[in-house]
């Protein structure tokens, strides 16, 4: 029994550490200004996000790429963010009376405008939390990413496996594929994702 207090005692302590260094690391970035996933804040929030491993990501912690976390993200984040290298955290500058289209996502209410192939601009609505909330979403993104690069690529020259080059292909179809190509794209899809074909099914559907 009391093994088991000293286990439960060092988790709570590990989720403590985790959450202080996300708190720290974020209100450095509000005075910095920028922030890069592949920098030393980036680096940070990713080793954090990891040791604190919130419910809302699931196994975030496991080689398998976390599909529900995945989805919970997408559904609360502009469409394109992901292709984006520059995302600016705006307040409201007047994009509404502009040709830019607003871009919300399903399930958050704030306003997103893509500017060009590279940039998006999140309006702010709601301070900090706002911005916890889009911080740690953007970083769960790219822990996940980097699964997939490392099942996607599989050398320096950017020689890339054969599951992606199938995927690609039904992808870059013209037309709406029939139930067996897309089968066969859901199974390329679960190889690369490390998930097997019945769970990228569920997701899809």
């Amino acid at each position: 029994m009391k093994e088991i207090k000293n286990i439960v005692r060092s988790r709570a302590q590990e989720s403590s550490s985790a959450v202080e260094k996300l708190y720290i690391t974020m209100r450095h970035l509000f005075n910095r200004g920028f922030y890069k996933p592949m920098g030393v804040s980036g680096e940070t929030l990713r080793e954090a996000l990891l040791q604190l491993r919130p419910e809302i990501y699931g196994t975030i912690a496991d080689e398998k790429v976390e599909l529900n976390g995945l989805l919970y993200v997408i559904e609360r984040l502009p469409v394109g963010i992901e292709e984006c290298r520059f995302i600016n955290l705006t307040s409201d500058e007047g994009y509404s009376k502009s040709h830019f289209k607003a871009i919300v996502p399903p399930k958050r209410r704030r306003n997103c405008y893509r500017i060009d192939d590279e940039q998006m601009n999140v309006e702010i609505t709601r301070g900090r939390s706002d911005i916890y909330d889009i911080l740690t979403h953007l970083t769960f993104i790219f822990i996940e990413s980097h699964k997939i690069k490392s099942r996607v690529l599989l050398d320096e020259s950017g020689e890339v496996s054969r599951d992606w080059l199938k995927l690609e292909q039904a992808i870059l179809q013209p037309k709406k594929l029939i139930q067996a190509d897309k089968e066969k794209a859901i199974s390329h899809a679960a190889n690369i994702l490390g998930r097997t074909f019945a769970e990228v099914s569920d997701i899809y559907d």
